[in-house]
């Protein structure tokens, strides 16, 4: 079954249309963030190679949407999900990282077309938003048909699938070596989190800088090790330790 949806605009649209991204590799980190808010436990990030037409593909096993949810949550520019919601996702009673509700567009600064696929209880859903199509709506934006397919499917399986296709050639191929660096800094002490890029989890390894490895006895404990790297760039102190 197919059916067309619309963008509804927020007042707030204004004030945000001059936000942009500094890099390819920033604008993909919102995408991780998402999956963060839904309660994924993983989120798996496949880039290309820099030199073929491959998309960059961005999926988790968390929460996912079902269609209303995609029409009158997602589809709604500007919409604060911490004013919806509340502060903490439902299940792991995570902090909540989007804060503007135009995080999930991050991927049309790297790409032209935006597929998303989302599964959740029972039912998959798929839109896909062109740039063009938003760039060329002024001010009608709510008027501009962006198709959504839904089918019903057996089973528990549920997450969220971003495909970014036509990459914009005006940008770099994001850095998986930048991207990771991004995501160890903001997710690497998290346990019940774990970010594949092209297959591999993140770890320290992925810091720059020499690896120290301590061990322990610790007592009612046993033994303990830790690691650490001492990085030779300067970092903000909420990224330290």
């Amino acid at each position: 079954m197919m059916n067309p949806a619309h963008f509804r605009v927020d007042p707030r649209l204004a004030s945000i249309l001059g936000e942009s991204y500094h890099s390819t590799e920033r604008a993909l980190k919102e995408l991780v963030d998402n999956a963060w808010d839904a309660d994924a436990e993983n989120v798996w990030v496949a880039l290309p190679d820099g030199v073929t037409e491959q998309p960059i593909i961005i999926r988790d096993d968390g929460s996912g949407m079902t269609e209303a949810e995609l029409r009158h949550e997602y589809l709604v520019i500007a919409n604060d999900r911490r004013t919806r919601k509340g502060e903490l996702t439902p299940a792991r009673k995570r902090k909540v990282k989007g804060r503007k509700g135009i995080g999930k567009f991050a991927g049309l600064v790297a790409a032209s077309t935006m597929t998303v696929e989302t599964k959740a209880r029972g039912t998959a859903t798929e839109v896909v938003i062109e740039k063009e199509a938003i760039l060329h709506a002024t001010q009608d934006l709510e008027q501009v048909d962006f198709p959504v397919r839904t089918q019903q499917y057996d089973g528990d399986e549920h997450g969220t699938t971003v495909t970014l296709t036509n990459l914009n050639q005006r940008f770099a191929a994001p850095n998986p070596e930048v991207l990771k660096e991004l995501l160890v800094l903001e997710y690497g002490r998290e346990r019940d989190f774990v970010i594949h890029v092209n297959d591999e989890a993140l770890s320290l390894d992925d810091l720059p800088g020499p690896l120290f490895t301590f061990e322990t006895e610790i007592e009612d404990v046993g033994k303990v090790q830790f690691q650490f790297k001492v990085m030779d760039t300067s970092r903000p102190i909420s990224k330290a330790g």
